[in-house]
């Protein structure tokens, strides 16, 4: 029973977390984006903050309530994620070429620091 709870807290934990950092990524792109590539605040963590909290938000939801749907949900994201993450890149490079490659190099992370 206590590691029942111990899953649900961390899972929950894990949801709440991702859905903030969401809404700060929200935040943080609406006041500093004017069409020039942002390279600070939670671009200076990982390349793609917003997938970075959508992925803690559903696995965080799949680990605290793990029914069909929310396991979907996590399936889900990480198979747009699988599509789009590279897709976003090379329009990023077409885009911003030098810049992008620079940024590149200083975020190695495309969504998970130390990992991927």
């Amino acid at each position: 029973m206590v590691e029942l709870s111990l899953v649900l807290a961390a899972g929950g934990l894990m949801a709440l977390l991702g859905a903030i950092f969401c809404l700060y990524w929200y935040v943080y792109f609406k006041r500093n984006f004017q069409g020039e590539l942002l390279t600070d605040g939670p671009y200076g963590v990982v390349r793609h903050p917003f997938y970075t909290g959508f992925l803690m938000f559903a696995l965080g939801f799949a680990i605290a309530l793990p029914i069909y749907e929310t396991r979907l949900l996590l399936v889900i994201t990480l198979a747009v994620l699988y599509v789009y993450v590279p897709k976003e890149e090379e329009q990023m490079i077409q885009e911003y070429r030098k810049k992008y490659a620079a940024y590149k190099k200083k975020v190695p992370w495309r969504l998970i620091p130390y990992l991927y």
